[in-house]
């Protein structure tokens, strides 16, 4: 029904249907005050001839309006106002014409002026449309343009690597160019014109799949159990993936070391509170006894407890139960 108003007046290329609208009605409404004369006698004049000319303003504008509002003002003071059978203007026939003339104005103008407003904003919304979409198509350039950077960034990092010697140092660059490429891969992922939360599911499972491919670990498989609910909002969005794909490869590097299997449960769950707890547990070798996080050199490891801070959260790397380990992070 809204788009059949903002559509109004009809056939606006087309005037001459509009103008002929307005030859038919006033005729039609003469017939039907006519058909109904017996049981009206001479009152009410216009009892038919105002709706026809509200309906031609209504459909075809303010043009087709007048032509009906004077033909039906003409056939009403001929055929229904005394003295009848003639066109005089004065005498007893000035007031019922006067208030015709009044009440046909009125409703004319405000016809006029509702269509006008209705096309204004029919125009808006339309340009409101295309600016969103614009500016839609403009995100998502500009998105893909850092991810791509982003990722060329990390292939010079890689091309570097090749020229360096010592292992430390190519491990280091590796690890970069890793880092690099994957907060490409997330922004990808993640992008949002809207500005809305994002969904954990489809991001976890996306960042999962990208770094088991990287590392050509195609035995592990991976387990999740997600709560419908947990959203993250796009601010925090790029750090907490991090964090994700820094217990998912320190589990790749070191609980399925020399293995071409294995099984990571990646769990999500949330509080009445609010707060979101993320669970990466694998069923590799476990942590050793003495194990402790502050006393680890690992850089992942202390990204991961970073990036949780500023979330204002708290990363964990725990003994499974029964073997394996459990990295948590815990945000409010």
């Amino acid at each position: 029904m809204s788009k059949f108003v903002e559509s109004l007046p009809l056939a606006r290329n087309r005037p001459l249907i509009g103008y002929a609208f307005a030859l038919i009605s006033p005729v039609a409404a003469l017939a039907a005050r006519l058909s109904v004369g017996h049981a009206l006698g001479s009152g009410y004049p216009y009892v038919t001839f105002f709706p026809a000319v509200v309906l031609t303003a209504f459909l075809f504008g303010l043009g087709p309006g007048i032509l009906s509002g004077l033909l039906c003002g003409v056939m009403a003071r001929y055929f229904f106002i005394a003295p009848i059978h003639t066109f005089s203007v004065g005498g007893p026939a000035l007031a019922p014409l006067a208030f015709y003339a009044v009440v046909v104005g009125i409703d004319l103008a405000i016809i006029h002026f509702m269509q006008r407003s209705n096309r204004h904003l029919a125009l808006e919304r339309e340009a409101s449309r295309r600016a969103s979409e614009l500016r839609a198509v403009m995100f998502d350039e500009l998105q893909h343009r850092v991810s791509n950077k982003l990722q060329v960034i990390a292939s010079l990092l890689t091309l570097q690597r090749r020229t360096i010697e010592d292992p430390d140092a190519r491990k280091a660059l590796e690890d970069a160019a890793r880092r690099v490429g994957m907060v490409g891969r997330i922004s990808r992922a993640l992008h949002h014109p809207d500005g809305g939360e994002v969904g954990m599911e489809p991001l976890l499972r996306q960042v999962a799949a990208d770094i088991l491919e990287a590392s050509g670990a195609n035995g592990i498989q991976t387990r999740f159990s997600i709560d419908a609910g947990a959203r993250v909002s796009p601010d925090a969005a790029v750090p907490f993936a991090l964090v994700y794909a820094e217990a998912i490869s320190n589990a790749l590097e070191h609980a399925f070391a020399g293995r071409d299997s294995g099984v990571l449960d990646i769990v999500v769950t949330r509080a009445v509170d609010g707060a979101i707890q993320l669970v990466v547990a694998d069923d590799g070798a476990g942590l050793p006894e003495d194990f402790s996080l502050k006393e680890q050199n690992s850089l992942g490891l202390r990204i991961a407890t970073t990036l949780a801070r500023q979330l204002n959260g708290r990363f964990a790397l725990e003994r499974g139960v029964p073997g394996g380990a459990r990295a948590v992070v815990t945000l409010p």
